[in-house]
């Protein structure tokens, strides 16, 4: 086993104006996924922008392989730091998106069991097992499909694990224990998570064609891209694309395999196709736009670091908000949609903002644990973190959209 990977420095694929570029993407896919599940709840959906929040799953998709393609190159680190990078990093926002959903679905069903209906009060024992299951991203192996509470949303955490330990598998093994090791990842995680795994393919392919090429000047080419990627989404919300490929004889194949713990839509690949198209324009002609100043860079940064916790928290928060509204015998109406809009809003991204530290602690926790150099340990060094961009997650089954249907 090659326990270490070393690569040529990335640094030259992620200027500034990529990389703003980026975290912009990342949080618009956040806050459509918010909007379309805020028009579900408010019974009033915004035109355009919160019609399809499903077209986020392929946005992050894509942004996850990009940048873990990224954050694993130019560096020499092991496979144990590559690991604790992972799990700080989910962790810091999951841990506490667990509590929040134990506290807020046990008090807003005492206050208001009808606000979430048909689901019933969790016992302990299932509390304690949704918990833990979820913590170690085990919810979406094979065939379960096991939900924290109303947390619906923290079933693409157990997707992108499995696609972090695969990934792992190929850069940090060698030979036939690559082989070995890729299988039994993928035979744990199972054909429901494997299926969607060229979408996030898609992201590690990208960020290693504009590696390769990262010197050519193809600012006509990247404009072209840009532009024919911006139509084609455009047209797939306006035209109602899910539906037009879920009834295409080519759908057939994947759309019914639940028998496999399967829940797949083909377009998927499509749509994270022209996803990363879009990168692939803008990162050829960034160098037509100014350089962004300190400040812009911060802000967006700052911004769109709060895209992780504005998806794992807003589920929960905003059946409380309904809870509230029901006890408080608010009618359905403009300030009854103001508040499911606005205040689940305001409560995940001040809580984003206060988990945004933990990681860095985990990261230390973790890594006096599980590493061998605890001299390197004890004078405080963190793992570098590098940004995960989370998989915005539509409504669940039991809403109107299934989870992967973009």
């Amino acid at each position: 086993m090659e326990n270490k990977a070393t690569f040529s420095h990335p640094a030259n694929v992620l200027q500034p104006n990529l990389s703003v570029y980026l975290d912009l993407l990342r949080y618009f896919a956040a806050l459509m996924v918010y909007l379309f599940h805020a028009g579900h709840f408010s019974h009033y959906r915004l035109p355009f922008f919160g019609t399809y929040g499903g077209l986020g799953v392929a946005v992050f998709f894509v942004l996850s392989g990009f940048v873990i393609a990224f954050s694993s190159t130019g560096k020499r680190r092991d496979i144990v730091d590559y690991f604790i990078a992972r799990f700080a990093r989910l962790w810091s926002v999951a841990l506490p998106a667990i509590l929040l959903t134990l506290v807020l679905d046990t008090v807003g069903q005492w206050l208001a069991l009808s606000a979430y209906a048909p689901m019933q009060p969790y016992p302990a024992y299932k509390w304690i097992a949704a918990s833990g299951i979820t913590a170690l991203f085990l919810n979406e192996i094979w065939f379960l499909d096991i939900w924290l509470g109303t947390n619906g949303p923290f079933w693409s955490l157990s997707y992108e694990f499995w696609y972090y330990a695969i990934f792992a598998t190929l850069i940090y093994f060698r030979g036939w224990q690559r082989v070995a090791m890729a299988g039994l990842v993928m035979c744990i995680a199972g054909p429901g998570i494997i299926i969607a795994f060229p979408v996030w393919l898609l992201g590690v392919g990208l960020f290693h064609l504009l590696h390769k090429h990262v010197s050519a000047d193809r600012t006509r080419l990247g404009l072209g891209a840009l532009l024919v990627s911006i139509v084609c989404l455009t047209l797939y919300i306006m035209m109602g694309g899910s539906k037009i490929f879920t009834a295409l004889p080519i759908a057939y194949p994947l759309a019914n395999l639940k028998s496999w713990g399967i829940n797949f839509w083909p377009q998927s690949y499509v749509v994270g196709f022209f996803i990363a198209l879009n990168i692939y324009g803008f990162a050829r002609m960034q160098r037509v736009f100014r350089s962004p100043s300190e400040q812009t860079v911060r802000l967006v940064r700052t911004t769109a670091e709060t895209s992780f916790g504005l998806y794992l928290f807003h589920y929960p928060l905003m059946y409380f908000c309904k809870a509230i509204l029901a006890v408080a015998q608010v009618p359905q109406g403009t300030f009854y949609v103001l508040a499911i809009y606005i205040a689940p809003f305001v409560a995940a991204t001040w809580l984003s903002l206060k988990c945004e530290p933990l990681k860095f602690a985990l990261s230390r926790i973790l890594k006096t644990l599980f590493k061998r150099d605890k001299a390197q340990s004890a004078h405080g060094k963190d793992v570098p973190i590098v940004p995960d961009y989370p998989m915005a997650a539509p409504l669940a089954t039991s809403d109107h959209e299934r989870r992967l249907d973009i």
